[in-house]
């Protein structure tokens, strides 16, 4: 589990990238699906694309209101090893698309259930962070990802019945 000892940016960081491994994953799914999995597929991504950007500004905005050495934030050793303490955390490369999405049944579930874990991640990391500002980014990340998810559950909802 990933420690409590980042910086509000650092958090950002790893949001960012939690958020570009799900727009990989999505995207990567729609190349084996059609229709209304596709359409689905295309608006999961479009999400996890548009919580990017947001991470991105909040990050953005957080380096140019304080005076503080980020710089190594942008190293590609740094970014490789954030992006390793949360490769597979949620969306696991082993797992094959085309099983996650061979119907928008299937989709939605496994897609919910991706962002209950995404949530629990991020609920973990709320619970441990010492620093207000990490708690106060969590709080902001963790309100955009339970929308994901109660997103995600209407639509499940919505087939179902």
């Amino acid at each position: 589990m990933i420690n409590n000892t980042f910086s509000g940016l650092e958090m950002y960081k790893v949001a960012i990238l939690m958020e570009e491994e799900g727009y990989d994953f999505y995207s990567n799914g729609i190349n084996y699906t059609t229709g209304k999995t596709k359409e689905f597929l295309l608006a999961a991504a479009g999400q996890e694309f548009i919580h990017k950007e947001r991470f991105t500004k909040l990050f953005n905005e957080l380096t140019t209101n304080k005076q503080t050495d980020s710089e190594y934030l942008f190293d590609i050793v740094v970014t490789k090893y954030l992006r390793n303490l949360i490769e597979n955390q949620v969306f696991n490369k082993n797992d094959k698309p085309r099983d996650a999405f061979k119907d928008l049944k299937s989709a939605l579930t496994y897609s919910l259930n991706a962002e209950n874990l995404t949530i629990s991640v991020y609920t973990q990391l709320y619970e441990r962070a010492s620093q207000k500002e990490v708690s106060e980014i969590l709080s902001v990340i963790l309100q955009e990802e339970k929308a994901h998810a109660a997103y995600f559950s209407k639509l499940l909802e919505e087939i179902i019945a």
